[in-house]
């Protein structure tokens, strides 16, 4: 591990704040990633594939049950990427089958349910740790940032989820409404489904999509204790300190040869008079240096126990420049001296007798008679508050339901009067008159003004915002909200209703005339259609109408 080569900024982080430093490694280098995994995981999709429909929730258990083999070449690409020695994809393929073995029992049954998995990856593959030192080690980096790895296990979980029925809504939203395809079958009935894989190759996309930000920010979380414990910032701070402190030769003979040309013009000062210093002048006595420590010499190795370093730290703690005073000034309560001599007073005359009353029991009894009475005097209270306002209590709280506005029936649908002073007493045969004149629109224009009138009449809430399609829907709808008598002959004026309607449609838009005997049927059938049962239907909201 080379600390100069590192492409990340080295500095200590939050535990969210490492999260977003993964999505930034997961987004910089997902396309190596990417590849490696539809590689390294092609083999156990070709596996569930081979899996019959039948039992296709296997295929789904078996790709999410191994995705710890397919994350650990993702960790291996990143461990080197950080380092600026970004491996190829033949190079991690090579190691993969090395990396699935390293503790394959143990990975694929207890902690395959371990919610920091993301982050305790690293440590069994980077570190080749086991046993009792990877349990001891997994217990130094959990003390700080280990929760955001559980939330991390649960959001992945919950964007695969999403992100498969995500894609599976904007295929069914492209399918042309003509195919009149059942999409919920396409999905979810697994007897009758077209496509019985589709589910199975969107599972295995999703799972894709977000395996690289899953180990990148479990990754990042084990980079960011690294960081804490070992101070990897100061070690480079102190790097790079060193590195620009030292010179090369070359440049330390530069800098001497030009020293030496500047001392040479400069011109010789006289120091003849001037006493040399001695170096016992230039010594200053040191109180804290001791003749043994000066004696030890240096490099040897000293045993120090815990209670000497603690003081030695201590010590080094007390010092001015480790130490900083402030002064906070605060107010207390000063009793005044008057008011010493009735205490004073009350402890000579009735001192003994307070003493005496110290075990008394009844106090107890007392103050719980006490606290009873204050909770009954509170509760009356609220009582009285709750009877002297209860007027405006009951109608802040009690609503009543407000009086039903009485439905107003449309007077024209369509530029089309649809009262009943606007129609014949015989709609059939007026209409078949019309039809046998040749004006098979207004025959037509007749029996479909007729029937809106009709279905008026029986509770449809019809507005002139709705479409000839909509009457339709709406005409249906009613079937839910009448007796199951009367179900077969509503059955039956929707059948009259939709067939005229789709033939009105295709002469006022399509300009398309009707065959004569077609024509001809719907304005004899209208009669039977709608005159054989006038009782009114009232909708759900209850709304009806009055002929």
């Amino acid at each position: 591990m080379n600390l100069d080569q590192v492409t990340l900024e080295i500095r200590p982080r939050s535990a969210w704040e490492a999260v977003d430093l993964g999505l930034l490694m997961a987004k910089r280098w997902w396309l190596p990633m990417m590849k490696v995994w539809l590689l390294a995981s092609a083999p156990f999709f070709a596996l569930a594939l081979l899996i019959p429909d039948r039992y296709l929730w296997v295929a789904f258990l078996a790709l999410w049950w191994f995705k710890p083999l397919y994350e650990r070449p993702l960790l291996h690409i990143l461990s080197r990427a950080v380092f600026n020695e970004l491996p190829t994809t033949r190079n991690t393929l090579t190691l993969f089958p090395r990396l699935a073995r390293q503790q394959l029992f143990m990975s694929m049954t207890i902690r395959r349910f371990s919610p920091t998995r993301a982050m305790d990856l690293p440590v069994l593959q980077l570190e080749g740790l086991a046993g009792a030192q990877r349990q001891t080690r997994l217990s130094v980096l959990h003390r700080e940032d280990s929760a955001p790895a559980g939330w991390l296990s649960f959001i992945g979980l919950m964007l695969e989820i999403f992100l498969a029925i995500g894609m599976m809504s904007l295929i069914w939203s492209m399918i042309p409404r003509e195919l009149e395809i059942e999409w919920a079958n396409l999905f979810f009935n697994q007897e009758n489904t077209q496509l019985p894989y589709l589910q199975l190759a969107l599972w295995y996309l999703a799972l894709g999509l977000t395996a690289p930000f899953y180990v990148a920010c479990g990754f990042a979380l084990y980079l960011n204790r690294r960081v804490k414990l070992e101070a990897w910032d100061i070690d480079i701070a102190f790097r790079r300190i060193a590195n620009k402190r030292s010179a090369t030769p070359v440049s330390l003979l530069a800098a001497i040869t030009l020293g030496l040309c500047l001392l040479a013009d400069l011109p010789n000062p006289a120091y003849a008079d001037d006493p040399l210093p001695t170096m016992e002048s230039t010594q200053e006595p040191s109180d804290s240096l001791s003749p043994e420590l000066l004696d030890q010499p240096l490099g040897d190795y000293q045993d120090i126990n815990r209670e000497q370093a603690h003081k030695a730290i201590t010590g080094v703690m007390q010092q001015a420049e480790f130490s900083r005073k402030e002064t906070k000034r605060t107010l207390t309560f000063i009793e005044k001296e008057e008011e010493s001599w009735l205490l004073e007073f009350l402890d000579k005359h009735f001192g003994d007798y307070f003493d005496t009353l110290k075990d008394f029991k009844g106090f107890g009894f007392f103050a719980s008679g006490l606290e009873i009475l204050l909770w009954c005097a509170v509760l009356l209270l609220i009582a009285l508050v709750i009877y002297r306002y209860r007027h405006w209590l009951s109608a802040q709280f009690v609503r009543v339901a407000p009086n039903k506005v009485p439905r107003t029936m449309p007077q024209t649908l369509f530029g089309m009067e649809v009262t009943k002073e606007s129609l014949p007493d015989d709609v059939s045969t007026c209409a078949l008159q019309l039809l046998q004149q040749g004006n098979s629109r207004a025959a037509l224009a007749l029996l479909y003004r007729a029937s809106l009138f009709q279905l008026i009449y029986k509770g449809a809430d019809i507005h002139e915002g709705h479409t000839e399609g909509e009457c339709v829907q709406l005409m249906r709808e009613l079937v839910n909200h009448i007796p199951a008598a009367q179900q077969q002959t509503l059955q039956q004026q929707i059948l009259y209703f939709a067939e005229l309607t789709r033939h009105w449609q295709q002469l006022a838009y399509g300009h398309q005339l009707p065959e004569f005997a077609l024509a001809e049927q719907l304005c004899l059938q209208w009669n039977s259609c709608w005159l054989s049962h006038t009782t009114p239907v009232s909708s759900a909201t209850g709304k009806a109408g009055a002929q």
